[in-house]
């Protein structure tokens, strides 16, 4: 089975981690035989992939085409991209067959592009939560017939060993010293690519607020937009970018594409905190601290995404937070326990590297890719149904708070962006024909 990898991009985000990793993997695992990756634009993962001596095809688009023609089959990491779309769909017409598609659903969002319903063999959603909130989105029953040509695959999430832990805990001691922490700071940390539309202010009032109570808290921010860190260093909250100093509250430090220096920060932190303005359809910022055993502080948004509460289980593998005060609550208490903080993290170590587990999820990704070879059904679709529902179940209890207040600010806010969303397309049904 020879395989072409294709991507819009070779950026730093989610999507072309797992890329990664599923790549690295299915190039050792029959029946696949060989590999290819081919991306319409270039970016700083690219180093990774040819690192593992894989061949990478980047922007030629002639010898793009070329690559997606060698192939049996095709896994696409995209949706709702128009121009990797319509590449994808003119590149096999003009090889002459129909080559099987299986696409990883990045965002939980089942498309109408008619481009993509029409080469799309199978779909492969990247969290239980993330599959449950796509069906809900288009209407669909999370029944074996949903399941017949769709599927889960979790992000994968690799196992650090127990040597390279207790490496990367002393080099995350020396950076601790580096920047001027001692021992009794407790440092939280925030780990995202710098996109606004990511960004959640309230991670920093709610930070702030505590810090007010407990002036030996600190908060990493790896890293912020460019907006918010500027108004940080302004504010006299930070350093610059890169730069240390013990008194003030915040660090800000760059992105990295470098897996080791990443592990290492996350590594130094106590806690991670992770909040986003439109949630997470899985979150490597909240599954890879908590594969290094470290608890998270998340939150809901009902009416986004919400996959960071199947990573994040209330109470068990981290707390969930949605409002500033209850957030601000939840910093302090784990900041005076570090017993709790201990548990919580282990406890996240062990869900996460059930949850994430390479093994399974490769196994997915290649009963995907031989079933839209041999153009047959799911053979887990029953099961996956059951999961789906039982995962739909919790989400129900789960995502709308644990407090009076919560509650009452979550569904007024799900309401209320509820209400614009219909505005916009009763506008878009009412918008006037365009004259030519």
């Amino acid at each position: 089975m020879k395989v072409a990898v294709f991507l819009h991009g070779l950026g730093l985000g989610g999507t072309e981690k797992a890329a990664a990793i599923w790549a690295k993997k299915l190039a050792d695992t029959p029946p696949v035989t060989a590999i290819r990756i081919a991306s319409l634009e270039d970016g700083p993962r690219r180093g990774e992939w040819e690192k593992e001596g894989l061949h990478v095809q980047v922007a030629d688009r002639d010898a793009l085409r070329k690559t997606i023609a060698w192939a049996d089959v095709i896994h696409s990491h995209f949706l709702d991209v128009p121009a990797a779309s319509t590449f994808l769909t003119d590149a096999i017409q003009r090889s002459g067959r129909k080559i099987p598609v299986v696409e990883t659903n990045v965002f939980g969002r089942i498309s109408s592009l008619p481009t993509e319903q029409t080469e799309v063999s199978h779909r492969l959603f990247i969290s239980w939560i993330s599959c449950v909130q796509a069906a809900r989105r288009s209407g669909l029953t999370l029944d074996a017939a949903f399941f017949r040509r769709q599927g889960v695959a979790v992000y994968p999430v690799e196992a650090w060993s127990a040597p390279e832990l207790q490496s990367l805990q002393r080099e995350a001691q020396d950076w601790r010293n580096a920047v001027g922490l001692n021992p009794s700071h407790v440092l939280f940390g925030r780990f995202s690519r710098p996109e606004p539309n990511k960004w959640e202010a309230m991670i920093l009032k709610a930070f702030l607020r505590a810090y007010r109570k407990n002036s030996l808290i600190r908060l990493l921010l790896r890293e912020p937009p460019p907006a918010i860190a500027s108004e940080l260093i302004r504010r006299n909250l930070a350093a610059g970018v890169g730069e240390t100093d013990p008194r003030k509250p915040v660090l800000l430090w760059p992105v990295t594409a470098d897996p080791r220096q990443l592990a290492v920060s996350q590594s130094a932190c106590d806690v991670t905190l992770h909040t986003s303005s439109i949630g997470e359809s899985f979150g490597y910022g909240i599954a890879e601290p908590m594969a290094l055993g470290k608890p998270v502080i998340t939150h809901s948004v009902p009416w986004h995404d919400q996959a960071q509460l199947e990573l994040v289980q209330p109470e068990k593998t981290g707390l969930v937070a949605s409002i500033t005060p209850s957030l601000a609550n939840s910093i302090l208490e784990l900041a005076g326990n570090p017993i709790w903080r201990e548990a919580l993290g282990q406890a996240a170590r062990q869900h996460i590297l059930k949850l994430a587990d390479p093994g399974i999820s490769v196994h997915r990704l290649v009963v995907a890719l031989r079933c839209a070879m041999e153009n047959s059904e799911n053979p887990a679709a029953l099961r996956d149904s059951e999961r789906a529902q039982s995962t739909a179940a919790y989400l129900d209890q789960t995502q709308w708070g644990s407090g009076l207040a919560e509650r009452l600010y979550l569904a007024s806010k799900a309401a209320w962006v509820g209400g614009l969303r219909l505005q916009r397309k009763l506008r878009g049904f009412h918008k006037p024909a365009v004259e030519n």
